[in-house]
């Protein structure tokens, strides 16, 4: 980008430091061991996004274990030609790789070409539907790595997130007045390891205002000042403020046109501000408890409250910007989401793409799809294929639950603490 270059003035060499200091990087929130109860919500990321730099580095984390950790995933894991599906997803990544780009499960470095060969494996066995042939296969020739979690003995919190229905339009109407905005052309990003290798992986997101570098608007000048109109980056208009902004956290959606037409949008770019949940302001004001806050539960109170929608949403000052998809929704390798397996984590601790386990509890639906029956252990197969702007440290991941009311409904009850995070790694060869 040509505006950078003002970097190397001095003058905004003064900013730049000033920015670095303040600076919350792209869609990024606190450490999640400072997490406040009800902060679940997560901003997806789009290919390329990264978050602040994390306290642990790969290499310290992902501590060997034994398959027998595991073997309930065998049992417990009814269909795995989906998991089929996601490998597959994830072998056309390691394929688009450099040959020998590493990716790290602990002090373990895997190159590209072997995960990819490895991805395939995996999902001709999974296919074949042959139970013992893959846990023979696993046993032989893979090992298992688990996550510290957040607590240094595999203390994971899993959440999920789904890809939503809007209602809206391509024109502004009296009912659909509510945009959804595509990338501005004066949003201005860098990873600042290029000037600073110790920052490589942090984010600079600005824009130019009189000649200085400055922090981009944030959701109160966009939404509440209309920064950005008459500029004709509207993608599309919708009918509902509040379904807008938990786009923005779920990442991608479908919007139904008023002319019968679908129109998936996905991730483009963020605005650089910090991310904050607005569950954890009305937690902090006694609106509700811990145990009482859900996504539908937390919609409700918006809806019934439009007095107190713009201050709300205002307190999550990140804002995130769309574009048209031609197919279905993506994560942050630039591959399809498979509902039930492609999950989210911190992508900066975690090898990207890699075939994993998840051992949590899920939620069992009522027949009116809004209540849980109950919550039953399992352990499935999944693949790390996202990231997110809440999913932060070892003791994060989110589960993609597709689209549709189940997956809705899904979403906004999973929360299930005292989880485990496994990986699935290729033995190097003799």
């Amino acid at each position: 980008m040509k505006e950078i270059g003002c970097m190397k003035r001095k003058s905004c060499f003064v900013v730049l430091l000033w920015f670095v200091g303040m600076l919350s990087l792209t869609a990024c929130q606190t450490n999640p061991n400072a997490m406040a109860p009800g902060e679940t919500e997560t901003i997806r990321l789009g290919p390329g996004d990264t978050v602040p730099k994390a306290a642990a580095s790969p290499q310290s984390l992902l501590e060997p274990v034994p398959w027998s950790e595991a073997r309930d995933a065998l049992v417990s894991d009814t269909s795995l030609s989906t998991w089929a599906a996601a490998l597959m997803q994830s072998a056309d990544y390691y394929q688009k790789q450099p040959p020998t780009t590493q990716f790290s499960f602990g002090t373990l470095q895997i190159d590209a070409a072997t995960m990819a060969r490895a991805s395939r494996q995996l999902a001709n066995a999974a296919r074949s539907h042959k139970r013992e042939d893959l846990e023979e296969l696993l046993m032989a020739n893979y090992q298992l790595f688990r996550s510290p979690g957040s607590d240094g003995h595999g203390n994971v919190l899993v959440t999920a997130y789904y890809e939503p229905l809007l209602h809206g339009s391509l024109q502004r109407t009296q009912t659909y007045r509510y945009p959804l905005y595509q990338r501005p052309n004066d949003l201005l990003e860098a990873d600042l390891g290029d000037w600073y290798p110790d920052l490589k992986g942090k984010r600079l997101v600005a824009r130019i205002d009189r000649g200085q570098l400055v922090p981009y608007h944030d959701r109160t000048d966009i939404d509440t000042h209309h920064r950005l109109d008459h500029r004709q980056l509207e993608l599309v208009w919708v009918d509902n403020a509040i379904d807008a902004f938990f786009l923005q956290i779920q990442g991608s959606g479908r919007i139904q046109l008023d002319n019968g037409k679908i129109l998936r949008v996905g991730y483009h770019a963020a605005n650089g501000r910090p991310y904050r949940a607005i569950g954890k302001l009305l937690l902090e004001e006694k609106v509700f408890t811990k145990d009482e806050i859900t996504l539908p539960v937390l919609k409700e109170w918006l809806r019934q409250h439009p007095e107190q929608v713009e201050r709300v949403l205002a307190y999550n000052p990140s804002y995130v910007f769309f574009k048209v998809l031609n197919g279905p929704a993506v994560g942050n390798i630039a591959v399809p989401l498979t509902p039930g397996r492609s999950i989210a984590t911190d992508h900066r601790l975690f090898p990207k793409g890699a075939p994993a386990l998840l051992k949590t509890s899920l939620p069992a639906l009522s027949p009116d799809g809004k209540t849980v029956r109950e919550w039953r252990q399992e352990m499935r197969f999944v693949v790390n294929q996202d990231t997110g702007g809440a999913i932060v440290g070892p003791g994060r991941v989110d589960l993609f639950t597709g689209f549709g009311p189940e997956a809705e409904s899904l979403a906004g009850i999973m929360k299930s603490e005292g989880s485990n995070l496994y990986f699935i790694a290729p033995k190097p060869l003799p």
